[in-house]
């Protein structure tokens, strides 16, 4: 793997850290104050950053040398020390071919609910 295709590789990766980051934010917000269409908005376009950055790396590692995205991965963290568990999570109602880890960010409750409603009422299809 090149340093550019690694470069390449670690900001799709921390485009995906980001939003979920975003996403817990926005996912905490609606839990302390409801459901409303601002925490459903806020939410939607946190999946909507985090399947574009996902998008980006899986596109990228069509593009490089690796064999596929295990390997990509593992060389990514063995040589550049970058972690991209969060580029290969599965997310819900917004998937991205490619992605082979769990999700795992709290969905009891009211974060549950919002989640489950912006990911199928709010999220815009990805543009080709």
């Amino acid at each position: 793997m090149t340093d550019d295709t690694a470069a390449e590789l670690t900001a799709a990766v921390e485009a995906c850290d980001e939003a979920r980051a975003e996403l817990e934010t926005a996912l905490d917000a609606a839990a302390a104050e409801g459901d409303d269409e601002e925490h459903l908005q806020a939410v939607a376009s946190a999946l909507e950053a985090w399947r574009d950055g996902q998008r980006r790396f899986m596109d990228l590692v069509d593009a490089s040398e690796a064999s596929d995205v295990a390997t990509a991965a593992m060389l990514l963290k063995m040589n550049h020390g970058t972690d991209s568990t969060n580029a290969r999570r599965g997310l819900p109602g917004v998937h991205v071919d490619g992605t082979d880890q769990p999700f795992d960010v709290d969905m009891s409750g009211t974060r549950g609910t919002v989640l489950t409603t912006a990911a199928m009422e709010y999220v815009t299809p990805p543009e080709e």
